[in-house]
């Protein structure tokens, strides 16, 4: 018997709500374990960020190289803008705006210095924090 189709939606709606109860504005999300239960998404990581930053409501937004649109787009099972960038241009910068200024930011506890180090550089009036305890009320421990 075939498995039952996973619902990222519900998963997600469980995050924010947890989100909401903790006071995150967002959680950063890089390719891993996090990522794939909440979005789905099968990605290694390389040197070329990509983030998902998952919003206290609505869609998710996706940061990623220009020339990964196409492969990205077939592999998202959650609709959400995506923001791309080139290779003159910074992933940083398009994520900070994402997270917004003065937000506090969750970061799962994978995702790597130099991102959360870019964004914060850009954004240094959100505060960044452990995402861990949001993750675990939304049920990815469990």
């Amino acid at each position: 018997m075939p498995a039952a189709p996973v619902d990222y939606s519900s998963r997600i709606t469980r995050l924010q709500s947890a989100m909401n109860r903790l006071r995150f504005s967002a959680i950063l999300l890089e390719p891993g374990a996090a990522m794939s239960y909440f979005l789905g998404i099968p990605w290694g990581r390389s040197e070329r960020p990509f983030l998902a930053i998952i919003g206290a409501s609505g869609a998710p937004v996706y940061v990623l190289p220009g020339f990964e649109e196409m492969r990205a787009k077939e592999l998202i099972h959650v609709a959400g803008p995506i923001l791309t960038w080139q290779e003159d241009e910074s992933p940083y910068a398009l994520a900070a705006k994402a997270v917004g200024s003065g937000a506090r930011v969750g970061v799962e506890n994978s995702v790597r210095f130099f991102v959360v180090d870019g964004i914060q550089r850009l954004a240094p009036h959100a505060v960044f924090d452990d995402a861990e305890p949001a993750l675990d009320g939304a049920g990815i421990n469990s």
